[in-house]
């Protein structure tokens, strides 16, 4: 099985504009090449852009026929999003945090939305790890520190006892977001963390305040064989029209 990784578009947002940036072509371009390969699902790990763009989004993954998931970025406001779109496994709760599994691992999908972590996240969080299967944990925000500029600017409220939590889970885990604009790798004991770059942008891992390292693009193929992983980056140059 094969998944799309994508995040951090930020369509319609001052932020690409300025920059030079089409994230739509960019969106665009990133769908079609997911389709060319055979790639049956997309998972977005959050920042769409501004809340003018959610139509056009959801609109243009119905259309592309993709079995896909949403997380929800910092960029992002639930109050705002459930106006376009409230996925059936969230409907009961104020927040867009869900789980599921298969025979070989528990998923889970956390809301960092607000840059923290809720207390009700956290305590359903304490539960779900009890599992004896390895978890997938698709987040926006690194758990792990990177010790990079994005990270070390804009943290998320929290990741510290969201760490204590998934340290307390036996088996692997493997974390799965975004939000840095940048790709990165971390492991920690039988913690191994992965961040797609960006759709959009990307941000220079150091510098004195967090800035534009280029404007390429680029997506995850994360690949799932019985219990193993594997992945690899796709780039793209800056698109000019």
């Amino acid at each position: 099985m094969k998944i799309a990784l994508v995040t951090d578009l930020h369509a319609e947002e001052d932020f690409t504009t300025k920059n030079g940036v089409n994230p739509w072509e960019n969106w665009k371009t990133i769908l079609a090449d997911i389709q060319s390969r055979g790639i049956k699902q997309l998972f977005f790990l959050g920042d769409i852009g501004s809340p003018t763009a959610h139509r056009q989004f959801f609109d243009s993954l119905d259309q592309s026929a993709l079995d896909h998931k949403i997380i929800l970025g910092n960029h992002e406001n639930f109050a705002e999003i459930i106006q376009t779109r409230r996925p059936e496994v969230i409907a009961d709760r104020s927040e867009w945090y869900w789980s599921e599994e298969n025979e070989a691992f528990k998923s889970i999908y956390l809301d960092t939305s607000t840059e923290a972590i809720s207390q009700a996240q956290l305590d359903w969080l304490k539960s779900e790890v009890q599992t004896e299967k390895p978890i997938l944990l698709f987040v926006h925000h690194p758990i792990l520190q990177t010790n990079t500029t994005p990270h070390l600017e804009f943290p998320l409220d929290g990741d510290e006892l969201i760490l204590e939590i998934l340290k307390s889970h036996h088996q692997p885990i493997h974390i799965f977001c975004g939000h840095l604009h940048l790709d990165d790798r971390q492991t920690v004991n039988h913690i191994t963390q992965t961040v797609t770059p960006s759709a959009s942008i990307q941000v220079k891992r150091h510098s004195e305040k967090a800035e534009v390292e280029n404007i390429g693009f680029a997506y995850r193929i994360l690949k799932i064989t019985k219990n193993q992983l594997d992945s690899k980056v796709i780039w793209f140059d800056n698109i000019q029209k």
